[in-house]
């Protein structure tokens, strides 16, 4: 039986058949008497005493009430809470790996981005043989020379994808593993007003005689362009928890080219300063070069299927040389002398780079 089924009528009777509270019907009748003799009114204890519940049964309800409604309104609070709290325990185990969320082996593939220090070094060789033609004179001349070293370094992000793969050793923390890398760095050096002084000989196809000749190049700008960078590791590190580090060494391969803008090769002939080539522009052959690269980084495992890849790579290539030949006529005059010249202009460009890069990727492990 509940609170709310007592049978009132049942609870008065109760209370009427109990001496401690209404008393014998002697005595009942006795109270009433001595009531009307004072003139007062009267009211049985009975109905005191039902009075006296009611008031008591409503109150206790009332109070039944308001602690069932926050007890009620406690509980939804108390769930509420949990969901919320599981709900955020379940969010941040998914941004923070575990122990367990290492992968012991698989293949990966990644994407992300790099901000790079790339060093150029260039040295500059030219040689010109040409014919210069006049009214009086007819001589063949050869000159060459070195400009100075050109130093140029330029910072930039590149975008990189990568794919390797990894491998713990048997029952232990240590792995090994191998990792490929490109990156499009799409980088630009510029030596601008490029001297080289030239010496050498002339020779008069009139006399035979034969001179010295000095002269010189005089270029707008050398612009030494850096595209593509590939990288191949193989590493070895070891694990903590859900991430590891590794140390890489292995091959690197860049391709460059050099660009020749707006040149003139000048000759002292006669007492006087000859425009030889004329305007002379130029883009050496795109060039392939061989080095090596290290690389220290560190993985971190969001899940068992994806990391992050922190890693900072040092690249140097060796000197490469890139040559270029081009035919050349030109017509000029100083005074009343019109100077006609033709030949051949060669030139060699001797390239290195190193770069410094610092990535950053997200990957996607594929279990074997």
């Amino acid at each position: 039986m509940t609170f709310y089924d007592i049978n009132v009528p049942q609870l008065v009777r109760g209370i009427q058949r109990s001496r401690s509270v209404r008393g014998s019907r002697e005595q009942v009748a006795g109270r009433r008497r001595r009531c009307f003799a004072a003139n007062c009114n009267f009211a049985p204890a009975t109905n005191y005493l039902l009075d006296t519940h009611h008031e008591k049964l409503r109150n206790y309800r009332l109070d039944f009430d308001l602690s069932f409604f926050w007890r009620n309104a406690l509980k939804k609070w108390m769930v509420l809470s949990a969901n919320l709290l599981g709900g955020t325990a379940c969010f941040a185990g998914s941004m923070g790996g575990t122990e367990s969320d290492l992968m012991r082996d698989g293949l990966f593939l990644g994407l992300g981005t790099n901000y790079n220090s790339i060093n150029v070094t260039q040295n500059s060789w030219g040689q010109g043989i040409s014919n210069i033609i006049t009214t009086t004179a007819n001589t063949t001349g050869i000159a060459q020379g070195t400009g100075a070293p050109f130093h140029n370094t330029s910072n930039t992000f590149a975008p990189e994808i990568q794919a390797g793969y990894f491998k713990h050793f048997t029952d232990t923390q240590n792995l090994y593993g191998l990792k490929f890398s490109y990156q499009y760095l799409g980088s630009n050096a510029t030596n601008s007003n490029l001297y080289i002084p030239q010496l050498g000989t002339t020779t008069s196809n009139i006399t035979g005689v034969t001179s010295s000749l000095f002269g010189y190049v005089n270029a707008d700008s050398v612009q030494v362009t850096t595209n593509h960078e590939f990288n191949l590791m193989a590493y070895l590190g070891r694990s903590f928890g859900n991430k590891y580090i590794y140390l890489g060494v292995g091959p690197s391969l860049f391709n460059m080219q050099s660009k020749n803008y707006y040149s003139i090769g000048y000759a002292y002939f006669e007492g006087a300063t000859v425009d030889v080539t004329g305007l002379v522009s130029y883009s050496s052959p795109s060039i392939w070069a061989w080095g090596g690269a290290a690389q220290l980084g560190m993985t971190y495992f969001l899940s068992p299927t994806w990391f992050m890849d922190l890693s900072y790579t040092y690249a140097v290539t060796g000197n490469n040389t890139s040559p270029h030949e081009q035919a050349f006529t030109n017509t000029s005059q100083i005074g009343t002398t019109v100077y006609t010249t033709s030949g051949t202009l060669f030139t060699r460009d001797t390239l290195s780079i190193s770069t410094q890069a610092l990535t950053l990727t997200i990957n996607k492990v594929f279990d074997l």
